[in-house]
């Protein structure tokens, strides 16, 4: 690790993707990594700014992949969405009781409107990105990219929401969930680009 931060982040991490946020303790977090709860309030005054940076490191590992895919864009835009919806797929079975804790009353009171439209710009970037390198390619027919993107975006998100919100009310998290929000996303974006693909 380069630093403590990073330690602490890494030991977060893991009690809060078996626990959740609300049953994980700063206590039992400082027994982990073998320090004082004061050691660990100097890097972090408070939970909120602990699950804030955890959060950031989940959006940072997921975005660098999503990237690489987008570059190696080769002519088949459904191709390349669909990678992309599997990478965030394995992310979201890998944190799925973050995904399913998003939406939880307790969680409301952090102030995470920034950092979640932060990962929410993000993601639209990566989809206009694509888009982009598609419309250029001549694959594509489309007049406006960055509305096509945000719409794209959106509808992903919607969809991941409509499967989860049993799991969101109830806290009881059914990952089987994420299959059908795989399968769902894969087909609305089939649906999206049907006679916008120049098939030459």
């Amino acid at each position: 690790m380069e630093n403590r931060k990073d330690q602490i982040i890494e030991v977060a991490l893991k009690r809060f993707s078996h626990f959740g946020f609300h049953k994980t303790t700063m206590n039992e977090i400082a027994d982990d990594l073998r320090i004082t709860k004061a050691n660990l309030y100097y890097y972090y005054p408070d939970k909120p700014s602990l699950i804030i940076d955890v959060l950031c490191k989940i959006a940072s590992d997921l975005h660098e992949p999503e990237l690489a895919i987008v570059e190696k864009y080769n002519g088949d835009i459904l191709k390349v969405v669909n990678e992309v919806i599997e990478t965030r797929s394995r992310f979201m079975r890998k944190y799925y009781l973050f995904h399913i804790n998003e939406n939880l009353d307790w969680i409301k009171g952090i102030d995470l409107t920034d950092t979640m439209e932060k990962f929410y710009k993000r993601d639209v970037e990566v989809l206009k990105s694509l888009l982009n390198k598609a419309v250029e390619a001549g694959e594509l027919k489309m007049n406006n990219i960055d509305e096509a993107a945000v719409c794209l975006t959106e509808i992903q998100k919607g969809i991941a929401l409509l499967h989860t919100v049993a799991d969101v009310i109830t806290g009881i998290p059914n990952d089987s969930n994420v299959d059908k929000i795989l399968e769902s996303q894969k087909r609305s974006a089939k649906l999206i680009f049907d006679g916008k693909i120049n098939r030459n």
